[in-house]
């Protein structure tokens, strides 16, 4: 969530834009040289669930021309967050320097696209980010459709790891589910508190309190086994919210999390954060990794990479790993926030926060539990 200074500050600069400035976002948009906006209005758009850091809006722009043509556009405002490194795992300006950089204009084909950027601005306090609405025509997705994402994935990791060289803008984030471990640790320092809740008792499992524990103890096992692994361009946010079908094409949003990570942990959001939304079961999400994992491979093996599965099978574990760590603090933070819960409700469609919790758990024996023991037995065979 943005503050309430941000907003303010937002709202008098969306006050200052001038007719000229309007219009000229509408041609462009439209491709129509000759449009002449005569009103406009904005709509604050979701984020949606998982915008936990924070510090960005996103408004819905529709602009009403003299010929009683509309468009629309989106504009994205990131803002600043004070002493934040380029490097940071949740840097606030990446988005704004990735579709900048010329990285994204040419991606492998059969992989994806990426919305169409109409202009951006750094405000030094924000940067904004004027592109196009585009409509999910979508509604649901079937394990196809999952098929589908996780070649694609493969496929564009893939051309990254056939090339001799991998960016180097200081902007990206290096290994990043290495990286966000250290910002769990005043979480698990405090664990015995937080678990005086009774919903985060329900949701952590307490059964295997000492085998989370215990993996948070041998983090570094898993953060090592990744650093050796071959490493690529990632995306690190992949999953539904921020992917779009518009008929054959499929739009790529948000590279906020752009990273220079190990093969395989680009899965781990696909996999992770789906488990949440689409009805858990032990049996869906065994089905669901198999069908990603295998059709991630199979991606990788068309764009040309020839190495080991294993070693991707090792980077969506161990990525799954340090991803379920980092969701025994979100969890336990939600839970806990009684200011949120009525959009908690929301979000996962239910009517009782220690179903909530359930979910949480049974997520959490697949995520971080199982995913560990595999890992580990990867690792020492």
């Amino acid at each position: 969530m943005s503050s309430a200074a941000d907003q303010a500050t937002t709202a008098k600069r969306l006050a200052s834009l001038t007719r000229s400035q309007f219009s000229e976002l509408a041609r462009v948009a439209s491709g129509n040289d000759n449009l002449d906006a005569v009103s406009w209005d904005y709509e604050p758009l979701s984020g949606g669930f998982g915008s936990a850091v924070g510090g960005t809006a996103l408004y819905r722009i529709t602009i009403h021309a003299s010929s009683s043509q509309t468009c629309s556009l989106v504009l994205k405002i990131l803002y600043e967050r004070r002493d934040e490194e380029p490097s940071s795992p949740y840097y606030w300006k990446r988005e704004y320097e990735v579709y900048r950089s010329g990285l994204l204009d040419e991606l492998p084909a059969s992989t994806f696209s990426t919305p169409i950027i109409y202009d951006s601005q750094d405000f030094g306090d924000s940067c904004w980010i004027w592109m196009e609405d585009i409509e999910d025509c979508k509604d649901q997705w079937s394990l196809d459709d999952y098929r589908n994402i996780a070649a694609r994935l493969g496929r564009f990791n893939g051309n990254w790891l056939t090339r001799p060289r991998l960016p180097t803008f200081d902007w990206l984030s290096t290994n990043w589910h290495s990286a966000i471990v250290p910002g769990l640790t005043d979480s698990f320092d405090s664990l015995e508190r937080l678990l005086l809740s009774p919903l985060a008792r329900r949701a952590l499992p307490l059964e295997a309190k000492d085998e989370i524990v215990a993996i948070w103890h041998d983090r570094h096992l898993f953060q090592d086994a990744l650093a050796q692994l071959p490493r690529t361009l990632c995306h690190t946010d992949a999953f539904r919210r921020n992917v779009l079908h518009r008929n054959a094409d499929v739009v790529l949003l948000d590279w906020a999390l752009a990273s220079i990570s190990a093969v395989g942990e680009e899965l781990v959001c696909l996999v992770a954060v789906s488990l949440y939304y689409e009805g858990f079961t032990p049996e869906y999400a065994d089905q669901l990794d198999k069908t990603v994992f295998n059709n991630y491979v199979a991606g990788l093996r068309q764009a040309g990479w020839t190495g080991d599965p294993k070693l991707v099978r090792i980077g969506f574990t161990c990525g799954m790993v340090l991803r379920g760590l980092a969701g025994v603090k979100q969890d336990l933070q939600l839970l806990r926030d009684q200011a949120g819960h009525e959009q908690l409700l929301r979000t996962h469609r239910m009517t009782s926060l220690q179903d909530i919790a359930r979910l949480y758990a049974d997520v959490r024996r697949f995520r971080l539990l199982k995913m560990a023991r595999e890992a580990r037995n990867l690792l020492s065979s």
